[in-house]
């Protein structure tokens, strides 16, 4: 990461506390637009969401939300990147005009996944996939896989925290 960059998104963290209130007074002062996501599937293994824009700019989103959570970026995959080194191996066509993978992982969330069941670490860490389809230039999907809600009454509600962590992490990423 470039220091620049670095010292941005430094800067930025250091604001964020204040962005609730600031972000409801600009409301309230200007109304703006509904909201340009949708959800395109809700079911028990995935959410998927899409949006309109550049990939580039909801790619840095996701990444700006992992870390406004205080979170930590353990690995960016480049999924794409490698079904299209791999075509002509593969005999395939581009699936994807962009295609990543973020992996992160919250060791308070992820500790009360493995105290409540030390076999949830199999659940960490968090993947969110960001992409853009070959056949649908400008459309950029974010999805996830939900975490199934398995095991004790305390596993069960740690592992359902963890999906509304990736889950807002994901619709904070749409909202610019």
């Amino acid at each position: 990461m470039s220091g620049f960059r670095n010292k941005t998104r430094q800067a930025a963290r250091r604001v964020t506390a204040g962005l609730p209130a600031l972000a409801m007074t600009a409301a309230l002062a200007f109304p703006l637009p509904a909201l340009a996501y949708e959800v395109v599937e809700e079911s028990e293994e995935r959410v998927i969401y899409s949006v309109e824009g550049d990939f580039d700019h909801y790619f840095e989103m996701v990444e700006f939300a992992i870390e406004t959570e205080g979170l930590v970026i353990n690995n960016v995959g480049h999924i794409a990147d490698m079904l299209d080194r791999t075509a002509g191996q593969e005999s395939g066509e581009g699936i994807y005009l962009n295609g990543r993978s973020v992996d992160f992982c919250s060791a308070t969330y992820s500790r009360a996944t493995m105290e409540a069941d030390p076999h949830n670490i199999t659940f960490c860490p968090y993947v969110i996939a960001i992409y853009e389809l070959s056949a649908e230039p400008g459309t950029i999907y974010m999805s996830y896989q939900r975490v199934p809600q398995i095991g004790d009454e305390a596993s069960q509600e740690s592992l359902g925290d963890v999906n509304e962590l990736v889950d807002r992490i994901v619709t904070e990423a749409l909202m610019f």
